[in-house]
């Protein structure tokens, strides 16, 4: 019996804290910009926030490239207790991506067979400049002597947070129709491998240099690694102030791809394209991934800004409430103000507010309580729902309480059962009665009386007698 009582405790708890705890749900709204995207899918999101701003083609499959070193360099990361722990490079763990036709593919960061290099040292020559050496050598280590092992790490590591499109086969990044992913997916590898210690330090440096020194090198200062990504070179091109170069990929059969994030005025933007052509339609070879990163960036620091959406103070509806003492109402309003990033080309006042209320509201109702929600739709996405809820209390009148109870009992449940449990006893007590009559009547009944009949001995007997008497006459 306790612990009957002790479940009902647990569940009543549980139950009241579903009722009272609040909910806010949002989405993510794309907007659309007023140039081109070449890349052939994207994904721009603010992390902050994790407000998805645009997206193109964001879970169509394509080869990731060299951006599966993002994985791998968060992994090292989480498994490495010594990061000055010195590897030997055996380029023969190299072959089976050099005998391949897209050998072409393959980044080096001059690393030569026997170089002894740190952990540290090979993290930086992967993130910088997608070294295939560097790939494989940290990957060997970690995977427990096997590549393939690691590969596997990569691969649970995906599904655990929650990418379900993605399929590591390699860490150089060379082309295989297998090894495949999506622009969603990198969006959440990447937002991982940012959650990781350490990860942000060798994936935005703009340049390094080994330190470990090396027999056969002569010249230890010559030898520098470089980002891959451009628009941290303030001489270059597409230099954009606040940028973090990621990764950049380059797939013959594909194109380009890349992730930076960049800082702005206390907002940071995550960008991820894939598949961008290496030549404009003139076959003029052009880096249509920096160009569609730094546009996209440029325009949502220029577009995007904090907007109220919807006030916590906001009035959205009055419900009816049964038996409140002098009140037969109560206004509802937001439970909190939700505010979004948004498109300054966007009219706020096109955002469109469902509200739902609760029916046959009876009082006490108290300030606070959850009586609907709100959903906020933008061109027919939904932005966020909302709880409702009341902006006053309302008390409990005991006359009103007990009139509409007795009112509506004839109508309830209750009074349908007793109906029903009424007609039954009088069934049986019926039935109990016909039988009692029966059972009276053939008690009370006069006997029939009982004619004996002679035995035939006795008759005989009779006779015997009788002829005997006649005899002695004569």
């Amino acid at each position: 019996m306790k612990k009957i009582k002790k479940l009902l405790s647990v569940f009543m708890s549980v139950l009241i804290v579903c009722c009272f705890c609040t909910s806010l749900t949002g989405q993510a709204i794309s907007f659309t910009p007023n140039f081109e995207i070449n890349s052939a899918a994207c994904v721009l999101i603010n992390t902050d926030t994790g407000d998805v701003l645009y997206e193109k083609n964001a879970d169509n499959q394509y080869m990731p490239g060299a951006l599966v070193q993002i994985m791998e360099a968060a992994l090292i990361l989480e498994n490495c207790t010594d990061l000055k722990m010195q590897l030997t490079c055996d380029t023969e763990l190299l072959k089976r991506y050099q005998e391949t036709e897209h050998a072409d593919d393959l980044r080096y960061a001059d690393i030569k067979n026997g170089d002894v290099l740190t952990v540290e040292e090979l993290l930086y020559a992967l993130m910088l400049t997608s070294s295939c050496e560097a790939a494989v050598m940290l990957a060997n280590q970690f995977g427990n002597g096997s590549v393939a092992g690691f590969v596997d790490m990569m691969n649970a590591k995906a599904k655990e947070i929650g990418c379900t499109q993605t399929n590591f086969t390699n860490v150089t990044g060379i082309a295989e129709p297998s090894q495949k992913t999506t622009a969603r997916d990198m969006t959440k590898i990447t937002q991982y491998a940012l959650s990781v210690s350490k990860f942000l330090t060798y994936a935005s440096a703009v340049s390094y240099a080994p330190e470990t020194q090396n027999a056969d090198r002569h010249k230890m200062d010559e030898w520098i690694w470089t980002h891959s990504n451009a628009m941290m070179q303030e001489n270059s091109v597409y230099y954009l102030e606040g940028t973090k170069g990621i990764k950049t990929a380059n797939l013959a059969d594909q194109g380009r791809s890349i992730i930076c994030q960049c800082t702005k005025d206390g907002n940071t933007f995550l960008v991820v394209l894939l598949a961008a052509p290496f030549n404009d339609s003139d076959g003029t070879l052009k880096f249509f991934h920096m160009t569609d990163a730094s546009n996209l960036l440029k325009w949502a620091y220029t577009h995007f800004n904090y907007q109220t959406l919807l006030s916590d103070s906001t009035e959205l509806g009055q419900i009816t409430v049964q038996n409140g003492d002098g009140v037969d109402y109560v206004l509802v309003r937001p439970e909190k103000s939700f505010m979004s990033l948004w498109y300054d080309g966007a009219d706020i006042n096109s955002v469109v507010q469902e509200v739902k209320l609760q029916d046959n509201v009876s009082a006490p109702v108290a300030q606070g309580e959850k009586l609907g929600t709100v959903t906020l739709k933008f061109s027919g996405q939904e932005l966020a729902v909302i709880d409702l809820v009341a902006t006053s209390s309302v008390e409990l009148s005991q006359k009103k309480y007990y009139l509409a109870l007795a009112k509506h009992f004839p109508h309830t449940e209750w009074m349908t059962r007793a109906i029903f449990l009424s007609v039954i006893l009088c069934a049986v007590y019926l039935v109990l009665c016909i039988y009692a009559h029966v059972l009276y009547t053939q008690k009370t009944k006069a006997p029939e009386p009982v004619h004996l009949k002679p035995k035939a001995s006795a008759v005989k007997r009779e006779a015997e007698k009788s002829a005997r008497k006649k005899t002695n006459k004569k």
